[in-house]
């Protein structure tokens, strides 16, 4: 390596490394949500997630971070588990926080009803969740928000119908 290769990895890990650049925030988050209105069955989301924050961007009040999630998707009356993780960037204004997870969702069916009367298929068991979120920390530890989530499978499959949410997003950090 020369040595302009060399002062721009020190200079990179330097920044990465230095007291103001870590965080350790951590976020317990519930989320309820309910498919939009132009879907034409009755579908229900519900999440727990937790976030581990550890690189902040100086004192401008954002962070990212990684994090896991576990939770139920409810088409009409079948249900099937949504297990995943990915990333999470976030930025805090004084009580007002707004988010941006990008996440990657395991369905473990993903074919609901029946074809002709309420049916619904995703396609394929893999699924990738964005979604871009607001909120309000009502105290140090505990925020309630709104988060809008898109999740389809990007064409990995056939199929890509797509689910467009809200969602109640409420918080714990600790």
């Amino acid at each position: 390596m020369d040595a302009n290769t060399l002062s721009r990895i020190g200079l990179l890990t330097a920044l990465l490394a230095s007291p103001s650049a870590m965080a350790n925030d951590n976020i317990v988050v519930l989320q309820l949500g309910k498919a939009f209105s132009n879907e034409k069955l009755d579908i229900n989301i519900a999440d727990a997630k937790f976030h581990h924050m550890f690189w902040r961007w100086g004192d401008s009040g954002c962070q990212f971070g990684l994090g896991v999630r576990g939770g139920m998707l409810k088409v009409e009356d079948e249900e099937t588990a949504r297990l995943g993780g990915g990333a999470r960037i976030e930025c805090q204004w004084g009580n007002w926080v707004t988010w941006l997870p990008g996440e990657m969702v395991w369905l473990d069916q993903y074919q609901f009803g029946t074809r002709g009367h309420g049916y619904k298929d995703y396609g394929g068991p893999f699924q990738f969740a964005l979604g871009i979120g607001l909120g309000y920390a009502i105290t140090k530890n505990w925020l309630i928000g709104y988060q809008y989530e898109h999740m389809s499978n990007a064409y990995m499959y056939d199929k890509n119908p797509g689910l467009d949410s809200h969602t109640l997003h409420i918080e714990y950090r600790f």
